[in-house]
């Protein structure tokens, strides 16, 4: 997996498979919070949805926003 010092310039988005509610998060904010060693994998098992509270069976991809 790849680490999110090497892409800190892109977002994670996280869906939830049970609400399919969206996450938008940004690479370069999440490397303050859990460090520039984590992965996408990393944040996807422990984070959790703002709207209904759901953990777990989600979904990522990652994209480029740019400067």
């Amino acid at each position: 997996m790849t680490q999110f010092s090497a892409i800190i310039d892109h977002q994670l988005i996280i869906t939830f498979g049970v609400c399919k509610h969206n996450s938008m998060l940004e690479v370069a904010n999440l490397i303050v919070v859990v460090g520039g060693d984590a992965t996408a994998h990393d944040v996807r098992q422990i984070h959790v949805c703002k709207q209904c509270n759901t953990r777990g069976e989600n979904t990522f991809k990652i994209i480029y926003k740019g400067r």
